[in-house]
Order: structure tokens, then sequence, then C-alpha cells
């Protein structure tokens, strides 16, 4: 006859087994120099029913995407580094499609674009992320940086600044991964990047940091839409109508503040110079802004700046903070499709034909694909969100 305790024993003996490979499996959450959640904050849930319902809103035709999964989404705080490499505090969004699906996911890092209004975000409106919502919907662990210096950051937001951007998205890619492990949330090693318009300099941006830096991961494959990339300017061309002069204006403005450059009354006229430090506060969004400025660029902008910002050495160090930032020869280390309109009232489509045909000649992989129609704005471009998300999973 068999001995119970002996039995017992066996049974305690591969208790300890199961439970210490289970606590192995805990203790190889390795947290991140930076990029760790500092805070978690959970959003609620957005139905799949919800975001098949709003595809008309962003131009979507229903025949082309549909969600497929509920999206859990959370916000959170996690660390970053800046220009100097000091520890900071960014914020955005984690989206997690509830499905009962056991496959390892893939993570998808969504780049919004410009924003000046600091609450304009996904960590504080979700669908402010709807690039990550709409890729999560159908499987991805998507994240969404609000970038530092919007959301809860307590810095000026810089559009063109690589360092502080490109770290922003590359740590909190870092942070998901940490977290997905500490919460028994399956990954796989995929990684893409998804960016719209300043999103796409950001996302090109965290390519440059993970070929100076690399982190423990790599970036599967990347779409970039309607994105700038080159700030090494022989001419400066300004239409003599802007679209969106709050968005010409406020990285002058940020620049100036930022580098101590003192240029403003060089290249802003009166009254609106006096204008612009109540104007980018913080707490206004670019329509607002422009309701306060001018359209007309030769009421708005100094001579001296549009006719000589390219040769004047008064302009020499600006032109130089531009050129440091400047991302035109960055070869990324995977392959990358760019969607661009020719009709873009924003943002030149050469900006990405220029990009690809430098990535294509230094031997990397790009793809470019030109739209016949459509302006710089989310609803427009929403389409080739759908079509950016379908290449994507060429590479799953």
């Amino acid at each position: 006859m068999p001995s119970h305790k002996r039995s017992y024993t066996y049974l305690f003996l591969a208790f300890l087994i199961i439970w210490g490979c289970e606590n192995d499996s805990l203790d190889s959450c390795e947290i991140p120099s930076v990029g760790n959640f500092t805070k978690v904050s959970d959003m609620g849930v957005i139905s799949a029913n919800f975001i098949n319902n709003i595809r008309p809103d962003f131009g979507i035709p229903e025949d082309n995407f549909t969600a497929l999964y509920d999206v859990q989404i959370f916000s959170v705080e996690y660390t970053t580094t800046d220009n100097k490499n000091n520890i900071i505090y960014a914020s955005g969004a984690v989206y997690l499609p509830l499905t009962s699906n056991d496959e390892p996911l893939s993570i998808l890092s969504g780049q919004h674009g410009y924003t000046i209004r600091k609450i304009d975000v996904p960590s504080v409106t979700p669908l402010y992320g709807y690039l990550g919502l709409f890729g999560a919907s159908i499987g991805y662990a998507s994240v969404q940086s609000d970038y530092i210096g919007l959301g809860s950051s307590n810095v000026s937001y810089e559009s063109v600044n690589m360092h502080q951007n490109g770290n922003a998205i590359v740590d909190l890619i870092s942070g998901i991964k940490y977290y997905a492990c500490e919460n028994d949330i399956k990954l796989n090693d995929k990684v893409f990047l998804l960016g719209y318009s300043n999103g796409g300099y950001n996302s090109m941006a965290a390519h440059k940091i993970l070929i100076d830096d690399p982190r423990d991961y790599a970036i599967s494959a990347s779409v970039l839409i309607a994105g700038y990339y080159n700030f090494n300017i022989d001419t400066l061309n300004v239409p003599d109508t802007l679209f969106m002069p709050a968005w010409a204006i406020h990285p002058i403005y940020i620049y100036d503040k930022y580098y101590n450059l003192e240029l403003l009354d060089k290249v802003i006229k009166s009254p609106y110079l006096e204008k612009l430090d109540n104007l980018f506060k913080g707490d206004l969004d670019a329509i607002t802004i422009n309701t306060y400025l001018t359209t007309n660029t030769r009421d708005l902008f100094q001579p001296e700046f549009l006719n000589s910002f390219t040769t004047s050495n008064v302009f020499k160090e600006y032109r130089q903070k531009l050129a440091d930032n400047s991302l035109l020869n960055t070869v990324p280390k995977s392959p990358i499709l760019f969607i661009h309109s020719k009709e873009d009232n924003a943002v030149d489509y050469e900006q990405s034909v220029d990009m690809a045909t430098n990535i294509q000649v230094r031997g990397g992989e790009a793809e470019i694909i030109l739209l016949e129609k459509g302006l710089h704005s989310p609803v427009a471009y929403a389409p080739a969100v759908i079509e950016a998300i379908n290449w994507l999973k060429k590479f799953e």
C-alpha cells in the first residue's frame, strides 16, 4: 500500500517547483532604467461597437476596417530623459485589446500629430490616441506618448527636438514591456511604429535614438504619414497665406525660449509679437490661437526673416539648432513606408520623398505611397492609417 506521507511529500515538492518557476518568471521582469511606469490610472473600456460607430467621423469606409475587440485604456506616467540626460517624467496612454486569444501580442506605438494645448493628448482624451486605439481594437498592445511637454509633463513641448521626442517614445515602449511582464500580458518580440504629421518626425527620431543607443528590442517596421524630417534649409518658401499660423509660429517661439535666441522681434511683427506669451501658455488649442493671429504671411513675419533667413548671420544659431534636429540622414534598420498627399497644405510631400530616397540610397528599406488628394488633417489621412495598419501586418 503506497504511503500517503510520501505522496504528500511529492505534492509538496511539485508545489515548490511550480511556485519557484512562477517566481523565477516574475523575477525575470527586468526594471528598465528609464520608462518605468510611476503612475497607472484605469480610464475604462471603449467597446468595439463604439469604435466601429465612429468610423464615419474619421472618414473610414466601413468595409476598410472593423474593430474586433473592446479596448481597455490606461493613462500612465513614466520616466524618460531630456536633452541633458536628466531623468524627467512624461505621460501617455496604453491601449490593450480585451481578447480571449492566448496568442502573444505585438506592440504598436502610435505617434499623434501636432498639438499645442497640453490636455489635447491620449492620456487625457483617449480618442487623441486614435492610432493606438484602432491598433488595439484589432489585437495590438498599443501605446501613445503625449510627448515631453504635453499632458502631465511640466516643461514646454518642442515639436522639433530629436532627443526628447525620440526618448519619450522608446522609453514608453520599454515601459509597456515591463508592465506586461509584471501583469502576465503576453507579448511577442514585434514592435511597430505608426506616426502622423509631427508624429512622423517623432517616429523617425525614435529610430535615430535606437540607432545611437540600442534598447533590448528592435523596431520591426514603421509607417510614417505626412511627416517632416529635413531642416537643412537652403531656401525659405512660405506661402502668401498660412493654413495654420499657430503651427507656423509655435516652433519658432519655443525654440527662441528654450535656446535663449532672443530673435522673436526679428521674426514676428507687432501687434502679434506681444500676444505670443499669452497664446502659448499651453491652455489654448491651435484653432483658438489662430483667431488672434493673421493668415497673411507678410503681415505676420518680418521682411528680414522672410527674405534673409537662410543667409543672414542674425538667424545663424537658429538655423544650426534646426539642422541639429534634422533627421534626413537617418537610416532605420527595418522596413519603413511613407504615405503623403500631393495636396497636403501644411507639410510638403517632398519631405517624404526626400526621406524615402535618402534611405534607399543608403541601403535601407523604404517605400512611398503618394496620394493624389487630401489636405493635412487626421480625417483626410484616416484611410491612410488603415492602409498603414494593413501594411504592417506583413511583418507579423
